[in-house]
């Protein structure tokens, strides 16, 4: 009786093996992705600056966020635990910067007639994360200076670090390994409509994703910042299998934000 059940329990193990094996072998989505700015699409980006009186702006950007800052240069402590600062240079010119796990300096440009605002942003941090984007926009309400609404007509990227990747691994039997390096990022999760908390040394406390399968070549992943909606995700493999893209939003901005990875 007890060989019987040692062979029973060794062909149920062969089984899974064999299962995820095949898994791991025919799934589109596991391999190596490398991010390709030249193939990715630009997106269309809207941008507010309120002045509130009493040295105060509101700045609501791709996001759709909004951070309230008095100009004095002052790091303050957003909601979300990044620090910012934000001050006049000249008449033609301010200065944010901003820090968490990625430090940004920005210079906003206004032109002399009021009519082009130029974003000029300078991003360091740990390798894979080291690039600067010019961001040009035209103004779309009425305001003088920085201040009013603004939407960009043309967009930037220039990089001397290596393109980032995306490495996608089979999770369990059924679920797949998010990774990317340069990020420090990492989440594993199975196609159930459950949450899975992220677990790389670069993610912090409280992010989150769940995602659905649609078919062998498409995915929607939900990322959580605190149990709130913070980012949507569609995720979807070319018919050869080469090209993965991945369309993303966030829930209070109109921007779609689309990036193109070929396999390696």
């Amino acid at each position: 009786m007890e060989t019987n059940s040692l062979r029973l329990y060794g062909a149920l193990l062969i089984g899974i093996f064999t299962c995820t094996n095949v898994f791991a072998a025919t799934d589109p989505f596991i391999g190596t992705w490398v991010y390709s700015i030249q193939k990715s699409p630009k997106p269309t980006i809207t941008y507010a600056i309120k002045d509130l009186g009493g040295n105060r702006y509101a700045l609501t950007g791709s996001t759709g966020s909004t951070v309230e800052v008095k100009a004095d240069g002052i790091p303050i402590k957003t909601p979300s635990g990044t620090t910012v600062s934000f001050k006049r240079l000249d008449d033609h010119n301010w200065e944010m910067v901003r820090n968490d796990d990625q430090n940004m300096v920005r210079t906003y440009n206004i032109s002399p007639d009021d009519k082009t605002l130029t974003l000029h942003d300078v991003f360091t941090g740990e390798p894979g994360n080291n690039y600067e984007t010019f961001v040009k926009y035209a103004r779309i309400s009425p305001g003088n200076g920085i201040f009013g609404e603004w939407q960009s007509t043309s967009l930037e990227e220039k990089t001397s670090d290596e393109a980032p990747k995306l490495i996608i691994s089979p999770f369990e039997t059924d679920g797949l390994r998010f990774s990317e390096p340069a990020h420090k990022h990492l989440s594993e999760m199975k196609f159930d409509g459950k949450i899975y908390a992220y677990s790389g040394p670069g993610d912090k406390k409280g992010e989150s994703s769940s995602g659905k399968r649609i078919n062998e070549h498409l995915l929607e992943i939900e990322s959580q910042v605190d149990d709130k909606q913070d980012y949507s995700e569609e995720y979807k493999v070319s018919d050869d299998g080469q090209t993965l893209t991945i369309v993303g939003r966030f829930p209070n901005s109109p921007a779609v934000f689309t990036m193109v990875w070929e396999k390696q």
